[in-house]
This record gives C-alpha cells, sequence and structure tokens, in this order.
C-alpha cells in the first residue's frame, strides 16, 4: 500500500522571518496560502519566484520542500530540506521534516537519525512519536512504546502518540489497556476512521460483542465500502450465534477486499512513480470507486500539480467535490472547464446539476439546454432526455 506519511508522522510547518529582501515573505505566504488549498502547481511557483529573489533563502527553500513532500516527491523534498540545512542547519522543524522523507522512502536508518536530532532539538511530542514509529518498524519495540509514552507525557492531547501506542498494545495482547488508548485518542478526535474499527475490534477481542456491534454497525453505515469494519462485525455476530447475519456480511467483506487490494496494487504504483500522471489518475479513481472520495480528491490534486490543464482531469475534480457536498467549489472547477472548451458536454450537465441543487431552476434548465444543443447524441445527454432531471419534468 502507498505509505500516507502524514497519518502517521506529522511534518512541521512554521517558517521563519530571517530573509531580508521584502518580496521574499509575502511570495512565501502566497505559496503557504496556495499550499492550504492544495494548488500545489501555484504555490510552487511562488516558491520558486522567492528562491529568483533570494536564492539563500532558508524559508523558500524549507516551503519547496513542503510542497514537494504533499507531492510524495521524496527524492525532491530531500533535495529542498538539505538545502534548509546548508544555509541554516538549525532551522526550525526541519530535522523532523527530513526524517519523514527518509521514512516515506522506506530508509528507516537515516529516519531515525534526523528523528534523533529532532528530539535533540526540541522536546516536541510530534518528533517524539515519529520516532518511536521508526523504532516499531526497526522492531525495536522496548524504546517505540518508550518513545510513545515520553510523546504523551510531553502532550497528553497528542492523539497520534495514543493511536500508536494503542497499536502497539493491541499486538502485544494488551487489549483492555489499548481500549484506554483507543478511546483517549477518540475522545480527542472522534472521527478518526482508524481509531474507531480499532475500538471495535478491541471489544470483539475482549468478548464484549453485543457492545462492539452497534459500534460497528454505525461505522458500516458510514463507510459501507470499507471491507475491515464489516468483517470485524461479521466475526462479532457470528460469536453471538447470528451464523447467517454473519455469513452475508462476511461475504461482502471478502468482495470488498478485493476491490481495496486492486486499489493498492495502483498505490504502490502510484508512490514508486509519483510524476507519472496516469498513474496517479488511476489510483484516484481506484479510491473513487471504493467510496473514498476524500482521498480520492487528495491524489486528483497531486495529478493536477503534474498536468494543471488537463480538461478531464478537471472534470474529475469537480465530480469528487460534489460528491463531498462541496458545491461551491465543484461550481468554480467547472465554469473553469467551460472557459477552456464550452463544448465539453459533461461540465454543462454536471453544472446544471449543482444549479438545481442549490435552488436555481433557470440556470439549471439553461444549463441541461446547452448540453443538448452542444451534443444531442452524447450517451449522457441522451439518458437525461429519457429521464429528465426533476426540476425540469
Amino acid at each position: 500500500m502507498r505509505i500516507h506519511v502524514l497519518t502517521i508522522l506529522l511534518i512541521l510547518s512554521a517558517c521563519s522571518s530571517r530573509d531580508s529582501h521584502p518580496g521574499v515573505a509575502e511570495l512565501i505566504k502566497a505559496s503557504q496560502e496556495a499550499l492550504m488549498l492544495r494548488d500545489y502547481h501555484e504555490a510552487l511557483s511562488l516558491a520558486d519566484s522567492a528562491l529568483a529573489l533570494d536564492d539563500r533563502s532558508a524559508d523558500a527553500h524549507f516551503m519547496r520542500g513542503r510542497i514537494y513532500f504533499e507531492l510524495q516527491q521524496w527524492d525532491n523534498a530531500e533535495a529542498a530540506y538539505l538545502a534548509v540545512v546548508n544555509i541554516e542547519r538549525d532551522y526550525p522543524g526541519v530535522r523532523h521534516n527530513l526524517g519523514n522523507i527518509y521514512y516515506g522512502k522506506r530508509q528507516n536508518r537515516q529516519a531515525l537519525d534526523q528523528f534523533l536530532q529532532a528530539v535533540n532539538d526540541s522536546a516536541a511530542a510530534m518528533s517524539w512519536h515519529a520516532l518511536g514509529t521508526v523504532y516499531d518498524v526497526l522492531s525495536m519495540p522496548d524504546s517505540a512504546v518508550a518513545a510513545f509514552r515520553h510523546a504523551i507525557v510531553l502532550d497528553s492531547l497528542y492523539a497520534p502518540a495514543h493511536s500508536s501506542l494503542a497499536d502497539w498494545l493491541e499486538r502485544q495482547g494488551s487489549y483492555s489497556e489499548s481500549l484506554g488508548h483507543t478511546r483517549i485518542a477518540l475522545s480527542i478526535r472522534p472521527s478518526h476512521l482508524a481509531d474507531q474499527v480499532r475500538q471495535g475490534r478491541l471489544l470483539v477481542r475482549l468478548g464484549r460483542n453485543e457492545e462492539a456491534v452497534p459500534l460497528l454497525q454505525d461505522i458500516v453505515a458510514r463507510f459501507p465500502r470499507n471491507a475491515e469494519p464489516r468483517y470485524i462485525l461479521g466475526q462479532a455476530l457470528q460469536q453471538l450465534g447470528q451464523s447467517d447475519h454473519s455469513s452475508r456480511i462476511l461475504a461482502k467483506a471478502d468482495s470488498l477486499r478485493a476491490i481495496e487490494q486492486a486499489a493498492g496494487h495502483l498505490a504502490n504504483t502510484a508512490n514508486r512513480q509519483p510524476t507519472n500522471f496516469q498513474a496517479q489518475v488511476d489510483y484516484a479513481t481506484a479510491l473513487r470507486r471504493s467510496g473514498r472520495t476524500e482521498e480520492a480528491l487528495k491524489v486528483y490534486l497531486i495529478a493536477r500539480a503534474l498536468r494543471p490543464n488537463n480538461i478531464d482531469l478537471q472534470f474529475h475534480i469537480a465530480n469528487a467535490k460534489m460528491a463531498l457536498d462541496r458545491l461551491k467549489e465543484a461550481e468554480q472547477e467547472l465554469l473553469n472547464i467551460l472557459v477552456a472548451d464550452s463544448s465539453y458536454v459533461l461540465a454543462w450537465l454536471s453544472l446544471g446539476e449543482i444549479y438545481a441543487k442549490t435552488n436555481r431552476p433557470a440556470l439549471a434548465k439553461e444549463a441541461w439546454e446547452k448540453a443538448i444543443r452542444t451534443d444531442a447524441d452524447h450517451p449522457a445527454v441522451q439518458r437525461m432526455i429519457r429521464q429528465p432531471p426533476t426540476s425540469q419534468q
């Protein structure tokens, strides 16, 4: 599976104000804003502009490292952070971020060295948690659990440390203690899916099936295409003697696992080839089809950094935002497509759908009529003609 470093090791995001050129700080601020919107192409362009003004700007190199990290272009991110070290060896956060890069590249010994420097430079919970994660990967369990516990001592509300400690305790068979840390993590970030699933799994392992079933049923209802909670639910029902119901749920979980495995193969390709546009699109599309729309959108936006003017990709992004009910953003994506190509019939159809959902029936009708005039023989247009939207009937 593709390594999602940010879900394990958090990247610092503080820039300093050491640059003397008056335009550099403004460009970096604008780059940060673009990065927050996941407009990677614009963010990188602005960071490059800052470097054009001052190629010794540690802040600008650090910003480039952050952007390339988000794009999972590990080599480029590493080069940017090493440039920071060459300019300012003790730049805040650079060791932590280099550790993230080496972890992403599976160079775990190098990652360990960087995180050790990070915890020596600053007693931050996130760096201790990151250190523990690498110790765990390197099969150094005593060091790992000590680092996780130290992170919690530094910041008792740092949920990732509680989650990682809960994972470690579960693997050791300490289910009750693991459940305790899982519930602390959930009290801090209630919507975290992995913690929710772990809670259900631990309750089943502790024989508390009646308590686990409603929690797992809720997860399955909210994430119907996720195999693991459905599989655990099937186990709980089986232990409660509901064999027929359990069998149906387990069969569905098996089919979902096959879909997830296919997505996993695409994830590996995308991870190995971060600048391969089609690999990113294929992986994002697989995520979307498996119901992981938020993740799909992130990968589509990574692909857009590679080909910012690809209209088909823009349409994928618009559809993902529609599915996430981010209608205003989706509408702007579609309008941008139609500025570039007014004959893109699918954009007219989707735009009409957004107008209808946002109580603008006249604009919806106009958009759908435009789709018909543009290409009446298009299969999607024909489907709309055969089954007109409610606001058209």
